[in-house]
């Protein structure tokens, strides 16, 4: 599946099968045309009282690049990091508790960008990356055109116990702070839904291992 986020509205393109068909709430799309697809995030845009809206497919790989026709696509990277005594660190900006990431520059490979992204907006240093867990979609209008961030997202593994941090206030990051796990469900009430993805799949790939 593949779902762009508009702040917490949800515009995304889904196979048949998925269960989130059935999901309450959730709006399905029946394309006429290749064109009407292109259009849809401008009327997603301008429909406020759409929540979740989905395009069944049998091709979302296809579905989704004509879905995007229109965008202006920009790429980052930023991280699930953990320290030694498995806590979480968490950045909270404009009153939301969020992941560290940032842009990719033009001479960088992603993984790089996440790791300096995240290491500029906590001041955390020695990181090392692990594995990818999924990229995210979300857009915004810039200028009166659609851009959209796509970001790849990897855990990351920090060697220290997490005491210091020192979060980068120029990009408006008033804290970063490592979270306990049982305290994260308060924290992820407060965040948003692709970073909600971020997790679980984070938890899902890790409970997989563990069978």
């Amino acid at each position: 599946m593949y779902s762009i986020y508009f702040n917490n509205r949800c515009l995304a393109v889904c196979s048949f099968r998925e269960q989130l068909l059935n999901e309450p709430g959730a709006v399905l799309y029946s394309s006429g045309s290749e064109s009407d697809l292109s259009d849809l995030p401008i009327l997603f845009q301008n429909s406020p009282q759409l929540t979740k809206l989905y395009v069944p497919s049998d091709n979302e790989e296809a579905t989704f690049k004509q879905l995007c026709t229109k965008f202006i696509s920009i790429q980052a990277g930023g991280g699930l990091v953990t320290n030694r005594k498995g806590d979480y660190l968490l950045i909270f900006r404009h009153g939301v508790w969020d992941l560290p990431k940032g842009k990719q520059e033009p001479s960088e490979d992603i993984r790089q960008s996440a790791l300096r992204e995240v290491e500029e907006e906590c001041g955390v240093h020695d990181l090392e990356i692990k594995e990818h867990i999924c990229d995210t979609y979300h857009t915004y209008l810039l200028n009166g055109k659609f851009i959209l961030k796509c970001t790849h997202w990897y855990k990351m593994e920090y060697p220290g116990n997490g005491l210091d941090t020192a979060p980068q206030t120029e990009e408006d990051i008033e804290r970063a702070v490592w979270v306990k796990k049982e305290d994260l469900p308060k924290y992820l009430a407060h965040t948003y839904p692709s970073i909600k993805e971020v997790f679980a799949l984070w938890q899902s790939s890790t409970a997989s291992l563990l069978r």
